[in-house]
């Protein structure tokens, strides 16, 4: 049974001018692939399901599907009479810098929106002048209630946060992977950075890609076995699933999680996340137990979750080896990561 002591309102969350009604929000980055499997209206009723249960926020990014889950997102929204808030990010990995008020157009046209609630850069790549020019361009002119980035490290968001500073424009968000499977960010000073500089940090992959919401018995390790087992044991007394325990954590660290959700049960569950809050005790045992590199580019069992695909027994090394170099190689030559947001 739920501790009725530690249910409560969520108040609304301020990110500058842009207001969330909830603390959490709902990653659409798999909107628009399969649409056998996940129909539109599968995806109308998991849009419609996190807007009755008080989740407004959807996340989503120019890199997604090329520019589907965009399109997706803008036709719900649409159908819905314009309720809902869209964050998308601009494609900093194969877009010029110079582009991004252009490519901030196009999105616009993508969500059937005039102006944007929130538009991040989604990785730390290109000339930073540049870019920060063109977000202040992109506020200026309108066609953008807030902005941020995604993916940035202390370093590289307090230079940032300074240049947007100086061009008279509050810098937002960051948006990071962190989960019980992934806290690196909070031991070393991410986290603090971002409260500090009254940036808002949004969480991707909030539940480890699948991984913390017991489905998937390979996960990382008997580390990451004794966490869920340890999740186990607080959701039972709570009345709550695995993934609403995850999701609550994000929360009580003071992040925005945004879960994926393609179905109305997804959607409703994920918003049993909020309203309550973990006591200290549970928040000092997950701590504990939660793991701080089993990421989405440290750790092959992210890559088969996010995927949907195992491989067996006999050839899964193999496999591993292969993607575990394929993410050395990626951190190397691309910014997918910065050290510094390790």
């Amino acid at each position: 049974m739920a501790d009725m002591a530690n249910i409560f309102v969520e108040p609304p969350l301020k990110c500058g001018t842009l207001t969330l009604p909830s603390p959490m929000g709902i990653g659409t980055n798999k909107w628009g692939v399969n649409p056998k499997k996940f129909s539109e209206t599968d995806l109308a009723a998991t849009y419609n399901a996190s807007l009755e249960h008080g989740v407004s926020f959807f996340n989503t990014a120019q890199f997604y599907n090329s520019g589907e889950s965009e399109e997706a997102l803008g036709r719900l929204r649409t159908a819905a009479g314009g309720r809902g808030m869209i964050c998308s990010k601009f494609n900093a990995l194969f877009t010029a810098p110079e582009k991004l008020v252009e490519s901030l157009r196009e999105t616009l046209k993508h969500c059937q929106m005039d102006k944007l609630d929130a538009f991040l850069i989604h990785h730390p790549k290109g000339d930073s002048t540049v870019l920060a020019d063109q977000l202040a361009i992109a506020v200026k002119d309108g066609l953008v209630e807030t902005v941020g980035v995604s993916n940035y490290g202390e370093k590289e968001l307090r230079r940032f946060h300074g240049m947007m500073a100086d061009r008279g424009v509050p810098l937002m968000f960051n948006e990071i992977e962190f989960s019980l499977l992934h806290r690196s960010a909070e031991p070393n000073g991410l986290l603090k950075c971002c409260q500090e500089l009254d940036v808002t940090v949004i969480a991707w992959a909030p539940l480890a890609s699948g991984r913390l919401t017991g489905k998937h018995i390979d996960m990382s390790g008997e580390s990451a076995l004794a966490l869920l087992d340890a999740m186990k044991v607080i959701a039972q007394a709570r009345g709550k699933t695995i993934s609403q325990v995850a999701i609550n954590w994000c929360v009580c660290k003071g992040v925005v999680p945004i879960p994926g959700a393609r179905t109305e049960a997804q959607a409703i569950d994920n918003a049993g996340g909020v309203g309550w809050r973990l006591s200290a005790d549970e928040m000092v045992c997950l701590d504990a137990m939660a793991v701080n590199r089993s990421g989405m580019y440290e750790d092959p069992e992210a890559i088969y979750a996010f995927m949907g695909w195992w491989p067996n027994r006999f050839v899964r090394p193999l496999v591993s080896g292969v993607i575990r170099a394929g993410a050395a190689i990626a951190k190397w030559a691309l910014p997918l990561q910065p050290k510094s947001a390790e």
